[in-house]
């Protein structure tokens, strides 16, 4: 099986759940026999080692095109009434890019990465008459509502928001359609994917987990007083979340027990971190097991949000309970046997983070329970092969 995999990013190295997500994905059908030519668009060059490394499991190809949202981009979006998520990476020169590959590549199936890959799929489809398989990493209008919502009334982003929003949902709704088979990352955006497109071909396959890269180090010691916190800050609810969590939560947590400290880790952290007692901001690291395997317990303050959290498998992977709000464990069929509590209350918030601080040898059970929950249900070998499977079969048939 040929499989053109198109991506809205290059996902090495591995430092986000975005880029696990999609990773993972290339790597296991790469596993489990197929051929892989690898598209991901990229606003800056990539460093050789980067391309190196993925040529060991497939071929690579990189499309460099600043796809920022710019305000020239926002106000051309907004007066053509496109959305912008999609139509910003259906570009002359992606379009280019495309025309020139496929005069060299033979392949069987199309996947694409996120409703954003739509257009240009659609657009290539169109040219080959191959099968698409649309990853839903998350129902991407759904998150664009959740953040509309959370404006203030008069806020000047409403209006963009209002626009974008709607014209998002009536092309996710076409994406599925248009789709051979589409996949969600969770039941209940499954269910939202055929409110959208009723009578779809809609299958749920949750992001798995490369255990293999996701272990414990019995070198590293557990720090019984540490919390750690890990995401990307390009995303405004991520840092609507932190703040949330470090105004409301964070001061309730060292009021009680003075050691508590909260580890940020990620590229850029807001500079409003710097101004709380009892942070340590890491920043940007290559790896954050290093930095799981000795905190005690992870956090996700998330308010906006679709999809599920690729950090909340990882962080369970390496043994750590977590805590986090509702909407930031939404698809997560786990609760307190397994580790994951979920606390929207910033009181209940902070005393569950107490408890586990406060009885490390509890924490470590829940910890221990968090691992054993990923590995039975979420392995890459597991989730991956649901994609793969329907991709023999509509390989099979389209021949």
């Amino acid at each position: 099986m040929k499989i053109l995999q198109i991506s809205p990013q290059f996902p090495f190295p591995l430092d986000s759940g975005g880029k696990n997500g999609i990773y993972n994905i290339t790597r296991q059908l790469s596993r489990f026999g197929a051929e892989i030519f690898f598209v991901a668009f990229s606003r800056f060059p990539l460093p050789e080692d980067y391309l190196h490394h993925f040529k060991t499991f497939c071929y690579p190809y990189v499309i460099l095109e600043n796809t920022a949202n710019t305000f020239p981009k926002i106000v051309k979006y907004f007066i053509v009434n496109k959305p912008i998520f999609v139509e910003k990476y259906f570009t002359k020169k992606a379009k280019t890019f495309f025309s020139d590959l496929l005069k060299d590549i033979d392949f069987d199936i199309i996947h694409l990465d996120h409703t954003a890959m739509f257009s240009v799929g659609k657009w290539i489809s169109e040219r080959t008459s191959k099968p698409v398989g649309l990853r839903l990493h998350n129902i991407e209008w759904l998150i664009w509502k959740r953040y509309l919502d959370e404006q203030k009334k008069y806020s000047p982003k409403r209006i963009f928001l209002r626009q974008q929003t709607e014209l998002l949902r009536k092309v996710e709704a076409e994406a599925i359609r248009y789709a051979n088979v589409s996949f969600t990352c969770t039941e209940e955006d499954r269910q939202r994917a055929l409110e959208l497109a009723p009578k779809s071909k809609v299958y749920v396959a949750p992001p798995g987990v490369d255990l293999s890269l996701w272990e414990l180090d019995p070198r590293i010691e557990r720090n019984p007083f540490e919390i750690v916190f890990a995401t990307t800050y390009q995303w405004q609810p991520n840092v609507d979340g932190l703040k949330w969590y470090l105004d409301n939560v964070h001061p309730l947590v060292i009021s009680e027990e003075p050691r508590a400290k909260l580890t940020i880790l990620g590229k850029n952290p807001p500079e409003f971190c710097k101004k709380y007692r009892n942070v340590d901001i890491i920043g940007y690291v290559p790896k954050v097991q290093p930095y799981y395997n000795r905190a005690t317990v992870f956090v996700v303050p998330l308010f906006v949000a679709s999809g599920v959290r690729m950090r909340i498998f990882e962080a369970m992977a390496m043994a750590l309970p977590v805590v986090s709000t509702k909407v930031g464990a939404e698809g997560i069929d786990a609760d307190e046997n397994f580790g994951l509590f979920i606390c929207d209350d910033p009181k209940d918030f902070a005393n569950k983070l107490l408890e586990l601080l406060k009885d490390t040898d509890r924490a470590r059970i829940y910890g221990s329970r968090a691992r054993e929950f990923v590995e039975k249900n979420f392995s890459i070998e597991k989730t991956i092969r649901i994609i793969f499977e329907q991709y023999k079969q509509l390989v099979t048939k389209n021949t």
